[in-house]
């Protein structure tokens, strides 16, 4: 089996569940609209990005769960599980009934099943990073993980562009009545295919050699915490500094602009697909660049790329309607994410020895994201009603996780590049 074989059966995988996961946020406006009351539509649109926000909570959950599992029966099986968990739970809310037809049953089930969305994610990450680079040479495991790491904007605008397709395709009462459901329905036919490519993969040499050896770890949550509490620690603050970041880019900027600057949600999900797509190849190079100069230096030059920019691009969008401005700035915006995500999966997972890497990565990253990421959008658009300010929350809170994990990162993130994986 091929590397290069490794690398794309793990990256596809990897791309249709974040594909599924994100549909939600490109979706949020018709979410809001068809799973609320419609009485008051601030409140619906708070309400959905908290259950949005609840596929993040349970992420340390299918972490511990898949982690376990990953690091006692195998990398290959788990993430297997993840890809038909995530393409399953996405297929069934694009059949659930709406507010109108259910009332109150329609906001559980859609919370129901993005909590097993979001379970399926909290194992999936970490498995497919710790797979690549268990298979990489040490001089190019940036690199082969970089191409995972471009996967979350690619599922963005992915499922932005097949929200914005459909909408062109169909009469605008068709889309407003049904046409909203095909980004989650279409998941199906790439769970398959994911499915299918995953399949054919095998387990990887290092977990096989610890196996053989009979040194597999009897309880691997508890082992990572007692062992490599410093490392879990510096790995959740870094994983928060980057979701933080990436959430105000991709996940607040839709609310911002259909509800504070009253977008159409297709021009939207236009500026943003376009946007999320455009940057894909500053992942792969900045993933390149960790082989050279370090994972430290880029993912801390992210960061401070998102201190600069973040306010002024967010100031600025309030007076552009032009669809291919607002992507321009909004390109800017995710760029920083390419510096931090590119790296952030490999740095994390470099910290742990085989025995605990799916689950120590996984953990890491995915209280870091979960606990601090999937709350973004609901804690940024309510200190911007609070203070009567839709920009209030990015100063408030972006600002301030963002410069914490900056100095997290600075004093306490040891350098791995050439860190043989143990």
């Amino acid at each position: 089996m091929s590397l290069r074989f490794v690398v794309t059966a793990s990256t596809i995988g990897t791309l249709i569940e974040w594909y599924d996961f994100f549909a939600y946020a490109s979706i949020s406006p018709y979410i809001a609209a068809k799973f609320f009351p419609k009485e008051d539509p601030a409140a619906a649109v708070i309400l959905t990005w908290l259950v949005f926000a609840t596929g993040f909570v349970v992420r340390p959950l299918g972490a511990a769960v898949f982690g376990h599992l990953g690091d006692r029966v195998g990398r290959k099986t788990t993430f297997l599980a993840t890809l038909l968990l995530m393409g399953t739970s996405t297929f069934l809310i694009g059949l659930l009934p709406t507010y109108d037809q259910v009332g109150i049953m329609a906001p559980i089930l859609l919370a129901a099943l993005r909590i097993l969305q979001g379970v399926a994610l909290g194992g999936e990450f970490g498995g497919a990073v710790t797979y690549v680079l268990e298979h990489a040479p040490q001089d190019k495991r940036a690199f082969y993980a970089g191409f995972l790491s471009a996967t979350p904007p690619l599922g963005l605008g992915l499922s932005s562009l097949t929200l914005v397709a459909t909408a062109f395709t169909l009469p605008k009462a068709d889309f407003e009545a049904w046409g909203w459901r095909v980004p989650f329905l279409v998941s199906i036919v790439l769970t398959l295919f994911g499915f299918w490519l995953r399949l054919r993969l095998a387990e990887t040499p290092l977990f096989e050699k610890i196996k053989a050896e009979g040194n597999i770890s009897r309880i691997p949550i508890v082992e990572a915490f007692a062992k490599h509490p410093l490392y879990m620690l510096v790995g959740i603050a870094v994983a928060a500094g980057h979701a933080v970041m990436a959430y105000t880019a991709t996940g607040y900027i839709f609310p911002y602009l259909t509800n504070a600057l009253k977008w159409n949600p297709v021009d939207a999900n236009m500026a943003v697909g376009a946007a999320s797509i455009a940057q894909l190849p500053f992942y792969i190079l900045n993933a390149y660049m960790a082989d050279r100069v370090g994972r430290r230096r880029i993912y801390m030059a992210g960061l401070v790329m998102g201190l600069a920019v973040f306010y002024p691009i967010y100031y600025a969008l309030a007076g552009v309607r032009s669809v291919a401005l607002a992507s321009l700035l909004i390109f800017v915006l995710i760029l920083t994410t390419a510096f931090t995500f590119s790296v952030l999966g490999t740095a994390l997972a470099e910290l742990f020895p085989t025995r605990v890497r799916y689950t120590g990565m996984s953990l890491a990253f995915n209280i870091g994201i979960g606990l601090f990421g999937g709350f973004t959008p609901s804690i940024v658009q309510t200190l911007g009603v609070v203070f009567n300010n839709p920009l209030a929350g990015v100063l408030l809170y972006t600002y301030a996780v963002v410069a914490v994990a900056l100095v997290v990162a600075l004093k306490w993130l040891p350098e791995t590049a050439q860190r043989q994986l143990a």
